[in-house]
């Protein structure tokens, strides 16, 4: 799936271009990744934007 980017804010006061939110997407990610016993790495890219990894063990049959 390609990136999307999103358009810029309009309100100095807005914290996301899309709307309201609650400020907690990446750690309510990582309680979701840890529910399966995985880790999340989040951190910025040198050259602009995020890079976001989970790793979610699987359980062979």
């Amino acid at each position: 799936m390609p990136a999307r980017r999103a358009p810029p804010s309009t309100s100095p006061s807005s914290r996301s271009p899309y709307g309201e939110g609650t400020g907690r997407g990446l750690l309510g990610l990582r309680e979701r990744v840890a529910v399966y016993g995985g880790e999340l790495d989040a951190r910025r890219r040198l050259g602009g934007g995020f890079r976001v990894r989970a790793r979610i063990p699987l359980d062979r049959p």
